[in-house]
């Protein structure tokens, strides 16, 4: 089972990056052929949303109660102003995707697999969970789904900010703008959910606005 759960976030990953969606039109068919009636009544057949790159984001839910296990188990990750962009370099060329799935932007980067130089092969592509601050053109990295083909899908949160932060520390010049950068990437910390450290945290002064 997890052999397989593995081969289906490797053939996800790399369908986002090729934008290869054959032999999952069939599935979605069939499933669209079940509601197909009830989709007819609400969604004009030309203004159909673009459905492959969205909901591939893990969206924030308000934190209710506080967990029991809050200081031990959890971090904390301050986030700047600015709107949530699935970042897919791949192919030699970077494209930004909205929550709902449209592209809005296209440009090189030093991503893996973001330019004409660094990508070498298609197995070069990485995945990313941004927040886009457009007035510092810049594209903070919540999360990595995936870097240099290697999808880190179901791995453990602490793994992958580790992964992301010494990552994005080998690839020079991807926090500066360039032109083959035009925009920059930049890594965001997370901290510890202790009491000290959320009062340090509040009395911050970041780089951005939040």
């Amino acid at each position: 089972l997890d052999r397989r759960r593995r081969l289906d976030y490797v053939n996800h990953a790399r369908r986002l990056a090729e934008d290869d969606w054959g032999g999952v039109e069939s599935e979605d068919e069939e499933r669209e052929g079940e509601d197909a009636e009830e989709e007819a009544m609400d969604v004009d057949a030309g203004k159909k949303l673009p459905k492959r790159y969205a909901n591939q984001l893990m969206l924030s839910e308000w934190l209710v109660d506080v967990p029991s296990d809050l200081e031990q188990e959890w971090v904390v990750v301050v986030c700047p102003i600015g709107k949530r962009a699935l970042v897919v370099a791949s192919r030699g060329t970077t494209a930004a995707y909205t929550k709902s799935g449209f592209c809005v932007n296209r440009f090189p980067s030093l991503l893996p697999g973001g330019n004409r130089q660094n990508s070498t092969s298609d197995k070069v592509y990485s995945i990313l969970d941004c927040i886009y601050n457009e007035a510092k053109q810049t594209y903070y990295i919540l999360d990595v789904m995936c870097w240099r083909g290697h999808p880190i899908y179901d791995c453990q949160t602490d793994f992958r900010f580790f992964w992301l932060s010494s990552k994005i520390q080998e690839e020079e010049g991807l926090g500066e703008k360039s032109r083959i950068n035009p925009y920059k990437f930049v890594g965001l910390q997370n901290f510890p959910c202790s009491s000290d450290s959320l009062c340090e945290l509040l009395a911050t002064d970041f780089p951005f606005e939040v």
